[in-house]
């Protein structure tokens, strides 16, 4: 692109020194007659003229280049800035989710800690009552003696009818809990 701008400076030049050269020896006048006017001039008037034209249409040409290459610049950062503030909005979206998941999981993990306790309670419950339920057990056998039923289910061991049974040391579901204190 610099090239050719050197290629036409040069060649602009060229020209230019040609009309020169070829109107300087000229002494008549030329008339000219534009837009309803009429005026008398000299050759070399005409090449400076011609010359001021061209240097105008120039520099109009490059102001014109100038202010597209500006607004396409405009445009171009406009674009770009656009396209930050739907990342930003993205990412702050995103952020936000982020954030709700977050919460929602601590919400579930509090629960489930309640859950837990709740649980661990009810468990400590269930063990004091089987407990209380297994010295009972011991009571009522101190009490009584066992029964047919009794040897049948193997709480008990032995023949009821030749009054050699006895209560066994520990009951079948007892020993199923693997729990040596009770």
């Amino acid at each position: 692109m610099a090239l050719l701008g050197i290629i036409l400076l040069v060649l602009g030049a060229g020209v230019g020194i040609a009309a020169f050269l070829g109107v300087r020896d000229e002494t008549g006048t030329v008339q000219l007659q534009a837009l309803g006017f009429s005026r008398d001039s000299q050759p070399l008037e005409l090449v400076a003229v011609g010359a001021i034209a061209m240097l105008l249409v120039a520099l109009g040409w490059a102001l014109v280049a100038a202010a597209a290459r500006r607004r396409a610049r405009i445009r171009r950062d406009e674009r770009e800035a656009e396209r930050l503030a739907d990342l930003e909005r993205t990412a702050e979206a995103d952020r936000v989710e982020q954030e709700r998941r977050f919460e929602e999981a601590s919400l579930r993990d509090e629960d489930l800690r309640s859950r837990e306790s709740r649980l661990d309670e009810w468990a400590k419950e269930l063990d004091a009552r089987e407990r209380e339920v297994a010295r009972l057990e011991d009571a009522y056998k101190q009490r009584v003696d066992p029964s047919v039923a009794d040897v049948v289910t193997g709480r008990a061991e032995g023949s009821v009818s030749e009054g050699t049974a006895h209560w066994a040391h520990t009951t079948p579901r007892r020993q199923n809990d693997g729990d040596p204190s009770t």
